[in-house]
């Protein structure tokens, strides 16, 4: 077993994103670095962050207030074990470290790797259920199939919302961002689309606090690899709209969109929504990862696709 510091992990990213890419049992692009290692500076960077590897399985955690857990355990996305063996790994880290309390977010329920945690963990700890999170998927073919497993009264909504956006004279464009150093430039054109919307006039917009520093810091690491999308709406030269994303492999994962409040009665969101799953479609990829469970997401996806988080306290 390795033991790996911040910069340590940092240094085997490309490793350890290589292993997110070949698990079947982790969502494959929020148990990433991109994903995790902007979280963490983002939002908790005085964590101690408590990381192991062996060949190619991985543990990614950081110690909080006496409990080992996710790096990003917020939404309970990213899983902390990577790769086969990882479970195992789990385990040497524990006795190594002594008794200490772990959550363990972005399980799969059904993996052979979630059976082997719990049956590892149970003869030292007490186990409890502590976390549910479902995420919404939609299959990308093309626009015209993917409308057809969408109701009748969305689809019609949709039709509607298209009308009215087109005849308000917005177009839809699309961003290159083909390295990390132009990154900067298009999160400046999201936030100041950001700061004209209801989260911003709400106060839970990207444009502050930690928030604007996750997505500051993960812009950057997706632009690197050529995985970043970002469609702007346009009227008359300004943006009046973005949707913003991230790919790993064939799917694309919806990070943020909004737009001018100015525009709210045409329903842009649900356009630019529209406008990504068709250019998604004609590039080839098969899935959107709309991201955790919401009455809209629901609407718009049609897999839903749960991980659980356990809560092991040990045994005394």
């Amino acid at each position: 077993m390795q033991l790996l510091g911040r910069a340590e992990l940092e240094r085997a990213a490309s490793d350890f994103d290589a292993c997110v890419d070949a698990d079947p049992d982790v969502d494959r692009f929020c148990s990433r670095t991109d994903w995790i290692l902007p979280f963490h500076d983002a939002f908790h960077p005085e964590r101690e962050l408590v990381a192991a590897r062996d060949g190619g399985a991985f543990v990614a955690l950081a110690a909080h207030g006496g409990v080992l857990e996710p790096l990003e355990a917020m939404w309970g996305f990213a899983s902390p074990l990577v790769g086969a063996g990882s479970a195992a790994l789990l385990l040497e880290l524990v006795r190594a470290r002594g008794p200490e309390p772990l959550y363990l977010s972005g399980l799969a329920p059904r993996a052979e790797r979630t059976r082997a945690l719990v049956a590892g963990l149970e003869t030292s700890h007490s186990l409890a259920l502590a976390s549910l999170t479902v995420r919404f998927v939609a299959a990308l073919d093309d626009l015209d199939g993917f409308l057809s497993r969408r109701s009748a009264k969305l689809r019609a909504s949709l039709r509607a919302a298209a009308r009215r956006v087109r005849a308000e004279g917005i177009e839809f464009a699309p961003l290159d961002v083909p390295s990390a150093g132009a990154a900067g430039a298009a999160y400046a054109r999201v936030l100041a689309v950001e700061r004209r919307s209801w989260k911003a006039a709400t106060e839970n917009g990207v444009d502050r606090g930690p928030m604007r520093e996750f997505y500051a810091r993960m812009f950057p690491r997706l632009a690197a690899r050529r995985a970043l999308r970002v469609l702007f709406a346009v009227r008359g030269g300004e943006d009046v709209g973005y949707l913003a994303g991230g790919t790993a492999g064939a799917a694309f994962r919806g990070l943020q969109f909004s737009f001018d409040e100015r525009f709210r009665a045409l329903g842009l969101g649900n356009v630019l929504q529209l406008e990504m799953i068709a250019r998604l479609s004609r590039e080839g990829f098969t899935a959107y990862d709309l991201g955790a469970q919401s009455a809209y997401k629901a609407r718009w996806g049609e897999r839903r696709v749960p991980t659980i988080g356990l809560l092991a306290r040990p045994r005394a």
